[in-house]
């Protein structure tokens, strides 16, 4: 099969022939049709964070995908030959033809969802559902703020805290107050022109933090006594949650079949959205590095091979549809 390898640390991405997987007796073989590019595949690749997320070289990146049950198991009973699926591989593999996985892992894709919209949902929803619900507990009637709603993992965090019942305030760019509105924000506040600790007039259940450093720190001003930090870019502070009386962590994304399952319903019922920017060619990887490594300072890709892309949206994921 082909797939795209990193041979080492910081390294060229090399498009090559490898063995297509061999998948266990608890395994499905899924047929690629798409995949997403995640932060996570550029800080891996880059080296930076080997001590705690190592891999092994050479290296398929690829974490979350869509595509088409191509073996099966003798032990999986959940899945027939040709359904379609996506879902979450923790140590990658996706930017391939071909991947083995658990069913834990997987749900069937919305069948309103192309491959390239299913494939960018995964990591992100899964990760804004367990940042409010697993983690911070948001209920009905409470209030949350979220920090980076614009983003992939914020713009899902805002349509299902609406979604449940909460009253939703997030900051982001001004220039994404209308996108943020549609999507359930009831306020944004403009981080560039205001800071969110002076403008807010009541405190909230619930802070998800995806931005980290200072925002983190002042994040605790706004918060009730018994609410909830939840950071998804750094640690939290103990002496601090401590010393407000709230609650606080830092969450790591578990990929649950159930939760899939669950947001799978949703995006078919209409309720949410994926938010796809860019799609290229699995072959153009190297461009699309460089478009998300925008974004990502002091993470370096490689050297661009040329752009296929097709525009779609000024913000969203970036998918490689693999051929």
């Amino acid at each position: 099969m082909k797939a795209i390898q990193l041979m080492g640390y910081g390294g060229q991405l090399a498009f090559d022939d490898v063995p297509t997987p061999t998948i266990a007796r608890d395994e499905v073989l899924v047929k690629i049709k798409s995949t997403a590019v995640n932060h996570l595949d550029l800080v891996k690749a880059s080296g930076t964070v080997r001590q705690i997320l190592p891999i092994d070289l050479p290296w398929i990146p690829g974490h979350e995908f869509s595509g088409v049950v191509e073996q099966i198991g003798c032990d999986v009973s959940a899945y027939a030959l040709g359904d379609t699926v996506f879902g979450v591989s923790g140590m990658g593999g996706a930017y391939a033809e071909f991947l083995a996985v658990k069913p834990a892992v997987i749900a069937r894709r919305p069948s309103n969802l192309s491959f390239e919209d299913a494939a960018s949902v995964p990591v992100a929803s899964q990760t804004a559902w367990q940042g409010i619900f697993t983690h911070g507990h948001l209920e009905k009637e409470k209030t949350i703020l979220i920090h980076g709603g614009a983003g992939a993992v914020g713009a899902y965090a805002v349509q299902l805290a609406w979604h449940a019942g909460a009253t939703v305030i997030t900051t982001a760019s001004g220039d994404d107050e209308a996108y943020l509105n549609s999507i359930g924000a009831s306020r944004v506040i403009d981080y560039r022109t205001a800071q969110f600790e002076n403008v807010l007039r009541e405190k909230v259940d619930v802070v998800f933090d995806l931005v980290g450093g200072e925002i983190q720190k002042r994040s605790f001003l706004v918060l009730k006594e018994g609410g909830y930090l939840v950071a998804a870019t750094q640690p939290v502070s103990q002496e601090e949650t401590a010393r407000h009386h709230v609650s606080g962590a830092m969450m790591r994304l578990a990929p649950s079949a159930d939760v899939l399952g669950r947001i799978a319903r949703l995006l078919e019922a209409g309720t949410l959205r994926p938010d796809v920017a860019s799609v290229y060619p699995l072959q153009d990887v190297a461009q699309a590095w460089k478009d998300i490594a925008r974004n990502l300072p002091g993470v370096h890709g490689t050297s661009p091979s040329g752009s296929g892309a097709e525009k779609r949206r000024s913000h969203g994921k970036i998918v490689l549809r693999v051929a």
